[in-house]
């Protein structure tokens, strides 16, 4: 059973870091303000905690990528292991408004 939550941890961290790297991109901002928008939208879409989240953004894409460690509570694998690192990235192109009305 822990197998299948860590697996739904992992497709709820990848739905987060598209949606965040979608949103991004599609936001009229700099880069500097990746990283808050990447968290926001992160926080609005999953309840998972201490996430470590890093956006960058520049003139071409918008790429987010999210890391979580999952304590496995299993208990001959959770005192061997401890926890699983998780993972996921998303890049999306870059969509600037429209500058021609």
């Amino acid at each position: 059973m822990q197998v299948g939550s860590v697996a739904n941890d992992q497709l709820v961290l990848n739905h987060a870091a598209q949606t965040a790297a979608r949103a991004v991109s599609l936001a009229d901002i700099t880069p500097e303000m990746a990283q808050e928008v990447a968290v926001m939208t992160i926080e609005r879409e999953i309840t998972l905690q201490d996430l470590q989240i890093e956006a960058t953004l520049d003139n071409d894409s918008a790429r987010v990528e999210v890391n979580y460690h999952r304590d496995l509570a299993v208990p001959i694998i959770g005192k061997l292991l401890g926890s699983v690192a998780l993972q996921a990235s998303a890049t999306m192109p870059r969509q600037t408004p429209n500058s021609d009305g």
